[in-house]
């Protein structure tokens, strides 16, 4: 299967980026991996993920992912191939949830001094739902411009043919990350632009929820081990309570709190959010920035409850202005103190410069 546009520009994979497991925000390499899943293209074009976001909920069986990405390309053709622990059920998925958990999120600010002066300076391929052997097709959906396959595959070698078949260019790296979980007995999602919907193409495609039976609150990372450049991650779980990173790639290379704390449902506008926080409404943010992949990524992420439900709002600090009006105190204060000043100058002299008064002689014999 494979994804086209005619034009040589930013293309947000956001619905190709079928969510597969906690959520992300993915630098990628052209033609690569990504921690989504593995993107591929022709093999004379580059391909690269710009960012990806996704949202991870799991109710003890099954696991709710929603994802949007942001990828550049000048190929003809380009997808993603992205394993699950089952087979998934695809959806479309409100953007809004993706603004408003990044402003819930967002660091505040906090006063840490005052400024009363202002600052003088200067200047700072064919399509099918047929299967070879090995292979599966265990569903097929239109989502908007989409056409979503899910596959399911008991042989590595098999699936990469049946990809290949489709449009899929498939570097030898990416077939020989795909392996472990077709072994594992995961399942595939595939999609690509419908090609009748090619021409009108623009660059932006909404983000898909994928829903799947999973015994664990996990996240497939193990492909982005292949991933030449820098993999950068952010991971929203939306749940009762705080949960932890407790893979072993958490354990050898420790992951940044971004966020942590409860959030409302009545507080937000999507109605997906206000549910997905009804649901759980613990929302648990970590960073982690992978330079070297192939020997930092050693597993998929895994998530378990916390020992204790401690809220983390990131902070940075600011100065505020002190101003009287629409001028900074400083100078009004000095100014006003300056007046005073020159007030009392001016009366003092002119109260030294004034005639003593002269007394009225007294009568005689007073």
């Amino acid at each position: 299967m494979s994804r086209g546009t005619r034009a040589p520009r930013a293309v947000r994979a956001a619905a190709v980026a079928l969510a597969l497991a906690a959520g992300t925000v993915v630098a990628a390499p052209p033609a690569g991996a990504c921690a989504c899943g593995g993107l591929v293209d022709g093999p004379a074009y580059d391909t690269s993920v710009s960012s990806e976001t996704a949202v991870l909920q799991w109710d003890g069986t099954t696991q709710t992912v929603l994802l949007e990405l942001d990828a550049l390309s000048n190929a003809p053709e380009v997808g993603l191939i992205l394993p699950t622990p089952a087979p998934a059920e695809v959806a479309l998925a409100d953007p809004e949830v993706f603004r408003e958990l990044d402003a819930l999120t967002a660091p505040r600010a906090v006063v840490s001094d005052h400024r009363w002066w202002p600052e003088l300076g200067f200047g700072s391929g064919s399509d099918g739902a047929g299967g070879a052997a090995g292979v599966a097709v265990l569903g097929e959906v239109r989502l908007g411009p989409l056409d979503v396959t899910t596959l399911g595959a008991s042989d590595a070698g098999s699936l990469g043919a049946w990809l290949t078949e489709r449009g899929f260019q498939l570097p030898e790296t990416i077939q020989t990350a795909l392996a472990p979980y077709v072994q594992d007995g995961w399942s595939f999602v595939a999609a690509r632009l419908a090609p009748e919907e090619a021409a009108t193409f623009d660059g932006t495609l909404q983000p898909l929820r994928v829903t799947f039976p999973s015994s664990s609150l996990v996240y497939p990372m193990r492909m982005s081990a292949v991933a030449d450049d820098t993999q950068s991650t952010r991971t929203y779980v939306l749940a009762d309570h705080r949960v932890d990173r407790v893979d072993p790639t958490a354990e050898a290379y420790e992951p940044t709190v971004r966020f942590a704390g409860r959030v409302d449902p009545a507080t937000v506008e999507s109605a997906e959010l206000a549910a997905l926080l009804r649901a759980g409404g613990f929302v648990t943010s970590h960073e982690q920035v992978f330079t070297e992949p192939g020997t930092e990524i050693v597993s998929d992420f895994v998530f378990a409850p916390a020992a204790a439900d401690v809220a983390y709002t990131p902070t940075y600090s600011v100065v505020a202005d002190r101003r009287i009006g629409p001028f900074f105190a400083g100078p009004v204060l000095a100014f006003a103190g300056v007046l005073a000043l020159a007030v009392l100058v001016i009366w003092s002299g002119r109260r030294r410069r004034a005639p003593a008064p002269t007394l009225a002689p007294r009568p005689a014999g007073a």
